[in-house]
């Protein structure tokens, strides 16, 4: 699979309370460079919730407006920049679309700080 940063993907997630042997199906953005998921097995994933009624923190972006129907979803969800993790790309089932170039530079700046740089 070809996976770009930012594209809004699909993907079954190890849950921790089973002690990791049943998975979820979650969606997520990818934020690992393409160099990196050219080369590696692993990319790196933010999380989303359609949970849109908490206050937003530095680290959450909401997705809204015309950018939803890009991102392949239907409803506004708020992006989780402090809850990265990273999968192998064959737990990635498929690709739900892509956030623009405006979108992914605001996932950046919630990225920064969220790693705190």
């Amino acid at each position: 699979m070809n996976l770009q940063r930012g594209d809004v993907v699909l993907c079954r997630v190890p849950m921790p309370s089973t002690g990791l042997l049943k998975f979820k199906l979650r969606p997520a953005i990818i934020i690992s460079s393409d160099r990196l998921n050219q080369i590696l097995d692993d990319v790196m994933v933010v999380p989303y919730t359609s949970n849109t009624k908490r206050h937003l923190t530095a680290t959450q972006h909401l997705l809204a407006g015309e950018e939803i129907a890009q991102a392949g979803i239907k409803v506004e969800l708020v992006i989780r920049c402090e809850s990265i993790f990273t999968l192998n790309q064959s737990m990635i089932l498929r690709t739900l679309g892509f956030l623009s170039t405006d979108q992914l530079n605001s996932v950046n700046l919630c990225l920064i700080s969220a790693l705190g740089l």
